[in-house]
C-alpha cells in the first residue's frame, strides 16, 4: 500500500508540474504570393520542414507586392497587406517571421535550425480554443490563461480564420496552399487584452465570422495568439481543429474517391486514386507524431515495413474534403 501511495504521489506531482509548466508554441508567419516563382521554389522546403516540427504553427499571408494580381491577396487585400507592413517586409516574397521576429530573406527555410532559438522557452500564458459551426456562422471561444506572475502591458489578442489547405493551380505552379489567412475576427490590429491577476485564472474572448462563399468552411480553423504590442514578441499561440466544426467536417474515403488497403497492413499500403486528384496523405502515430507524408496525384504503394507495429491514423486531404482513418500495422 505504501508503494502504491508513493507511486500515486509521483504521478500527481508530475501532473501538476506538467499542467503548470508549458513551453511556447512557435508561430511561423509566412508571406508568399501565387505569382512568385521564387516562392514556388522555396516553399516546398519550408512545408517539408514544418511537417517535422511538433511545436510549430503556420499561417500564410499574401501581400500585393511584388505581384498585385495574386487572387489570394485580392480576396482580402487590406488585411494581408496590413500584416505584411506590420513587420516591414512588404515588397518581397517569400519571407517568414518566427514568434514576431523577422527572419532574413537569405534564411534557409528548409532547415530545422531556424526554430532552435525559439524552442524550449517557458510560456507565461496558455491559449485554448473552441470552434463551432452554426450554418454559415463560425463561432470561436478563446481562453487565455495566466501561467506566471510576469507583468505585461499593451497586449494584443489576434483571432484569425485560416483555411488549412486550399487547392488552386496558381500561375507560379503551386497547387496546394497551406494555412491560408482568410480574415481577422476583430480587425488586423487585434484585440486589447489584460491578463487576469492570479496564476491559473483565464479570460474568455468570443468571436465569430460569416463563411465567405470562396471558403471551404469544413477547412476553416481558428488561429489565436497573444502578441506584445511593444516588441512584437508572441507570448503563445493555439489553433482549433477543423474536425470540430461540424459533424460533416470529415468525409469518408468513398466521398473522396479513394481506396486504401489492406488494413491491417504489414509492408505496404495500397493507395488508389481513380481521379488522379492532388491528395495529401499523413500517417500519424498514437503519440501524435508524423511518421509518413506523401503528396500524390496517382495510385501508389506506400512502403510501411520500417514502421513499428501498432495503431496509426491516416489523414487524407484533397479538394473534396478531409478523412481520418485508423490503420493497423502488424
Amino acid at each position: 500500500m505504501k508503494n502504491i501511495r508513493h507511486h500515486f504521489t509521483l504521478v500527481l506531482l508530475f501532473f501538476v508540474l506538467y499542467t503548470q509548466a508549458q513551453n511556447k508554441v512557435i508561430l511561423q508567419e509566412h508571406f508568399t504570393n501565387t505569382l512568385c516563382s521564387v516562392c514556388a521554389s522555396r516553399n516546398p522546403g519550408l512545408y517539408t520542414n514544418l511537417r517535422t516540427q511538433q511545436d510549430v504553427l503556420h499561417v500564410s499571408f499574401y501581400p500585393s507586392s511584388p505581384y498585385p494580381a495574386c487572387v489570394l491577396n485580392q480576396h482580402n487585400k487590406a488585411e494581408n497587406d496590413a500584416r505584411t507592413n506590420f513587420y516591414s517586409v512588404y515588397g518581397s516574397t517569400p519571407r517568414i517571421v518566427l514568434n514576431g521576429v523577422v527572419q532574413s530573406s537569405s534564411t534557409n527555410y528548409a532547415s530545422a535550425d531556424i526554430f532552435t532559438p525559439f524552442k524550449g522557452i517557458a510560456a507565461d500564458i496558455s491559449i485554448s480554443i473552441q470552434q463551432t459551426l452554426e450554418g454559415d456562422l463560425i463561432k470561436s471561444k478563446v481562453w487565455v490563461k495566466r501561467l506566471t506572475n510576469k507583468i505585461y502591458t499593451n497586449l494584443k489578442l489576434q483571432v484569425m480564420y485560416v483555411e488549412d489547405t486550399l487547392f488552386y493551380n496558381s500561375p507560379n505552379g503551386e497547387s496546394n496552399h497551406y494555412d491560408v489567412f482568410r480574415k481577422s475576427a476583430n480587425g488586423i490590429q487585434g484585440i486589447d487584452v489584460i491578463l487576469p491577476s492570479n496564476i491559473g485564472d483565464s479570460i474568455l474572448v468570443s468571436a465569430q465570422t460569416t463563411v465567405n462563399s470562396a471558403w471551404n468552411k469544413n477547412r476553416i480553423y481558428t488561429l489565436a495568439f497573444v502578441q506584445n504590442g511593444i516588441d512584437k514578441s508572441i507570448l503563445n499561440t493555439a489553433k482549433s481543429t477543423t474536425s470540430k466544426l461540424s459533424s460533416t467536417g470529415l468525409e469518408t474515403l468513398h466521398d473522396l474517391g479513394i481506396k486504401v488497403y489492406p488494413n491491417p497492413a504489414t509492408s505496404f499500403l495500397n493507395i488508389e486514386l481513380p481521379n488522379n486528384e492532388n491528395t495529401n496523405f499523413s500517417l500519424i502515430n498514437i503519440l501524435g507524431e508524423l511518421v509518413l507524408y506523401e503528396q500524390l496525384n496517382h495510385s501508389k504503394n506506400l512502403e510501411i515495413s520500417n514502421l513499428n507495429k501498432g495503431l496509426y491514423f491516416l489523414v487524407i486531404e484533397n479538394s473534396r474534403g478531409k478523412s481520418t482513418q485508423k490503420i493497423i500495422i502488424k
